[in-house]
């Protein structure tokens, strides 16, 4: 059974975003489609909890400390963050790149695990948490291992929205850069999201033979699909292959890691 206030508040929570960190009362009500003062009611609470925190000069409300603890906790008892972190660390420490882990989640690939290289600037562009899965290397990787119906069902609630004239934007293109992605054993974003940065990413299954979530390298496009990307991509998926063994997956053979069962499903 559904508690109609804990759905509200839950909702509200959801409007915060990087693009729209901050909210007040009457935007909060207009994009509910609700009365001010019943989400002047919810936000109240929200804000006695620490779940949001209100800017007393602009009257408007952030996201709580609150929040940030849990999501700290959840991040860091993490199954596949537990077992990614140190192959991650490795990898960047081999590569000089930034590598990021992400996990499947309402159709995106939410970030989970970020390591950075020790010349990694800060200004550099942010992503996430979530991110689109149809332009991404992370969330190609991911939707490549689930079953077809999966596959399905992501498609038809997605609404293409291109990032950059390199975005895919049709189901077709999609399905071809997925089975691309199942037989190479790895994906590519070639300044799919952002002109001039690509990324490679790799599977990592978890002790249920399923997909448990993706690890990738970002950089420039020629750091990544320069005459170094095959070296790049041993040392991925080896990493990716690492972190899944650690997470109880034993493949009886290759075949699982490219994807042969999924195709299966793909073409019934």
């Amino acid at each position: 059974m559904i508690i109609q206030s804990i759905d509200r508040a839950l909702d509200i929570l959801s409007l915060f975003s990087y693009a729209k960190p901050r909210w007040g009362i009457t935007d909060i009500a207009a994009a509910m489609n609700l009365p001010k003062g019943t989400i002047h009611n919810i936000v109240s609470t929200l804000d006695s909890a620490g779940f949001l925190k209100k800017d007393e000069e602009t009257r408007k409300y952030c996201l709580g400390p609150r929040l940030f603890s849990l999501g700290t906790i959840m991040g860091g008892s993490l199954e596949i963050n537990q077992r990614a972190l140190g192959p991650a660390h490795n990898l960047v420490e081999r590569t000089g790149l930034m590598s990021r882990v992400a996990i499947w989640d309402h159709d995106a690939a939410l970030l989970t695990l970020e390591v950075a290289p020790h010349n990694y600037s800060t200004l550099a562009q942010r992503i996430g948490p979530r991110v689109a899965a149809y332009c991404s290397a992370l969330g190609k990787s991911l939707l490549a291992y689930l079953t077809g119906s999966e596959i399905k069902k992501y498609l038809d609630r997605t609404e293409f929205t291109p990032f950059t004239p390199k975005t895919i934007v049709s189901k077709e293109d999609l399905l071809e850069e997925i089975e691309r992605t199942r037989k190479r054993g790895y994906a590519i974003n070639n300044e799919e999201i952002a002109l001039g940065r690509a990324s490679l990413a790799a599977p990592v299954f978890g002790r249920d033979q399923r997909i448990a979530g993706a690890i990738s390298q970002a950089g420039n496009v020629d750091q990544i699909l320069g005459s170094g990307m095959n070296t790049l991509v041993q040392n991925l998926k080896a990493t990716a292959g690492e972190i899944s063994m650690a997470l109880g997956y034993y493949p009886a053979n290759q075949d699982h890691l490219k994807g042969s069962s999924n195709r299966k499903r793909m073409h019934r």
